[in-house]
């Protein structure tokens, strides 16, 4: 025995900590401290790297959790060139999938632009993207990074639902989206997957949609982009009207 345990203020962290962690009411923790040790230990070193990071994020965002212990996770990531970034910008937290340093800082940097621009339904979708990478689910990862450029479409242009072509026909006619072929190749990317079986449609003939790792990744990055860059010409849009009034 270590001969000490937690005090009442340590048990609630505990019991929060590790109730949302394993989807158990808290009453149902135990807090015994080796017990609780031997827990965390075997996550932390045994455990799948989503269920560490999502242990990880349970822990920052904890209500009573100082932000120090936050700042140097996000540091020992940065250090360590982790495939994850840590973004502290605002709470809650979230760690977010990079393939590259210069992919993740461009990545960071798109979802720090959202944040800016008050785009939080696309933030939310890019975070749900995230979290269907590290569940496999590669396809509904695919569909939320869509989302989160329909999102912002929809802020464009109320209109628009979840179709960007209106959303870019409004930013063509403000004068704020000056080129026709970058417009087109924006209509081709966010209609990437609206015929792929399972990503915009019920499957039919297919058990699971024609989708991976690779195909996930690759529209996080160019969604959380395409959706930084509308929300730039948005705000924008916006200072045009203000300096016409």
């Amino acid at each position: 025995m270590y001969g000490y345990f937690f005090s009442g203020t340590e048990d609630r962290f505990i019991q929060r900590v590790l109730s949302e962690h394993r989807r158990k009411p808290e009453d149902e923790i135990d807090t015994d401290y080796e017990q609780v040790l031997r827990d965390f230990k075997s996550t932390v070193l045994q455990g799948r790297f989503n269920i560490v990071l999502d242990l990880l994020e349970i822990i920052i965002n904890e209500r009573n959790f100082g932000v120090r212990f936050a700042g140097e996770v996000k540091d020992v990531f940065e250090l360590c060139g982790a495939p994850y970034w840590l973004d502290i910008s605002h709470k809650p937290h979230h760690f977010h999938p990079r393939t590259s340093q210069d992919q993740g800082q461009a990545t960071q940097q798109a979802v720090q632009t959202l944040h800016e621009n008050h785009m939080d339904g696309a933030t939310t979708h890019l975070r749900q993207a995230v979290e269907h990478v590290n569940a496999g689910q590669y396809a509904d990862s695919i569909s939320d990074s869509i989302h989160a450029v329909a999102s912002v479409a929809r802020k464009i242009d109320p209109k628009a639902n979840r179709k960007l072509s209106s959303a870019l026909d409004s930013l063509e006619r403000a004068g704020v989206l000056k080129h026709r072929a970058l417009k087109r190749a924006l209509s081709q990317l966010y209609g990437y997957a609206s015929n792929e079986q399972g990503i915009r449609h019920e499957l039919v003939d297919q058990s699971a949609a024609d989708v991976g790792l690779d195909e996930a990744m690759f529209m996080y990055g160019a969604c959380a982009s395409f959706a930084a860059y509308l929300a730039s010409k948005h705000r924008a849009l916006d200072q045009s009207r203000q300096d016409s009034e």
